[in-house]
């Protein structure tokens, strides 16, 4: 393996390549230090594929201000991208874990209409995606997602104001839209566990190329989810001119299944337009004990709690839970114009379940 660490756009690049030519270039943009992919590399390059990573703006070895979700605009991406593609003779691929995803899809925006041969990546590889500001802040019903993201906030000493967070708002119509002009091929990887398994459902459904969805029991940390096997299989399908599309789920038996996921979503009736209500389903096992599978909180009267894997027991035993609070997951209503919902009192709802 050959390693080399550089600058491009004054921005801390380290780069790993099998000793042969590469059969493909993985190009990553992350917060969490580049230096530390190291051994990952040595799995890459052990299967000919070359990785390069970068320290985004103002995180680790590279200067200037740390802005979150400020991707967007940003030359510093496709500055990478460029500079990769001035010496790869092998296909490029974007790829990006979780707030990397964010950075990935941010450069593929950029030169998705960019004029001149090369200028876009030959596919784009995202996992667990944490795509934007309001993305991360909010559920799609408009509430914040507390424990989850001050944890994040805290841990990366950022000091953009709280105020920007509580101010942002969800773009994903836009966000739609936006992908829909892509068209090199996407892989996404996700879980049912993870807060963002509705965004990687929506972003694959969207995009305007040759898309390809994986999506199965597992949290953020994808463990047990076999990411690096599936984005090498999905690299030989790319180079053979064939990349794979369509969804592949998979559930707690191991059972595959090739339909899109179900988007499961709750209605209320006769709440107010700022009444906040929670919502999780749940699998009760027959020893009594119960496991969630998929919640949500919104104001209003629809709770999205976003896709489902399912084996065929647990669809038959599903219970529905309503409550006006699931404190410290999610913030309770702080404003007097956004009491919290009278304890004990449930509105009559129905469980949809759209594919």
């Amino acid at each position: 393996m050959r390693s080399s660490r550089t600058r491009v756009g004054g921005l801390a690049t380290f780069g790993w390549l099998p000793d042969d030519a590469p059969r493909a270039v993985l190009v990553a943009r992350t917060p969490y230090g580049a230096a530390g992919h190291a051994a990952e590399a040595r799995g890459w390059t052990a299967h000919g594929i070359g990785l390069v990573v970068q320290d985004v703006r103002g995180r680790h070895a590279s200067p200037g201000e740390f802005v979150p979700y400020a991707e967007h605009g940003s030359a510093d991406g496709p500055d990478l991208l460029a500079w990769v593609r001035g010496w790869a003779e092998a296909p490029v691929v974007l790829m990006g874990t979780s707030y990397g995803a964010h950075a990935a899809l941010a450069t593929a925006l950029a030169t998705a209409l960019a004029t001149g041969e090369g200028a876009a990546p030959d596919g784009v590889v995202v996992a667990v995606p944490a795509l934007g500001l309001g993305e991360t802040a909010r559920t799609r019903g408009g509430v914040l997602q507390l424990a989850s993201r001050l944890g994040w906030w805290l841990a990366q000493d950022v000091r953009r104001p709280w105020a920007d967070v509580l101010a942002a708002r969800r773009t994903d119509a836009e966000r739609a839209a936006a992908v829909a002009r892509i068209d090199c091929p996407l892989l996404a990887i996700g879980g049912t566990d993870d807060y963002f398994a509705h965004d990687t459902v929506d972003l694959w459904s969207a995009w305007g190329g040759p898309a390809r969805l994986v999506l199965g029991p597992w949290d953020h940390g994808l463990a047990g989810a076999r990411r690096a096997a599936r984005i090498l299989a999905w690299l030989d399908d790319l180079r053979a001119g064939r990349p794979a599309t369509g969804a592949l789920t998979v559930d707690r038996d191991g059972t595959t299944r090739t339909e899109a996921p179900p988007l499961a979503t709750v209605r209320l009736a006769g709440v107010a337009a700022d009444d906040q209500w929670c919502a999780s389903l749940v699998v009760r096992a027959p020893d009594g004990t119960a496991r969630e599978v998929a919640h949500g909180a919104a104001r209003g009267d629809r709770i999205t709690l976003g896709p489902l894997v399912l084996t065929d027991a647990e669809r038959a035993a599903l219970t529905l839970r309503i409550g006006a609070d699931d404190f410290p997951r999610y913030a309770r209503p702080a404003h007097p114009a956004h009491p919290a919902p009278r304890p004990g009192r449930v509105p009559d709802h129905h469980l949809e379940l759209t594919a």
